[in-house]
């Protein structure tokens, strides 16, 4: 692995990468920051618990499929057994 990318060098979904950071960095800064303005625990930990969810949801279905080629779901089949699907991206 390269650690040192030659200078300008174009990463394929930059977007992407941004979002999969900003929604761990924001669920961390307002649990650290959130006591100097809110004095509610219900609210800090609600906010931090959907910024946490939406974390979750965006490296699940975005940055896994697009960054990695991963997927994966549940599914009941006939028997009302739980069924896990996982796909990858063929290479």
């Amino acid at each position: 692995m390269d650690l040192n990318p030659p200078a300008g060098e174009n990463y394929g979904h930059p977007k992407i990468c941004f979002f999969h950071v900003v929604f761990k960095a924001a669920a961390l800064a307002f649990y650290i920051l959130s006591t100097l303005f809110v004095d509610s625990f219900v609210i800090i930990f609600v906010t931090t618990v959907l910024l946490a969810a939406l974390d979750f949801w965006v490296v699940k279905n975005v940055s896994g499929r697009i960054l990695v080629g991963l997927r994966w779901w549940n599914e009941i089949n006939d028997e009302g057994e739980s069924v896990w699907k996982f796909e990858c991206l063929d290479q």
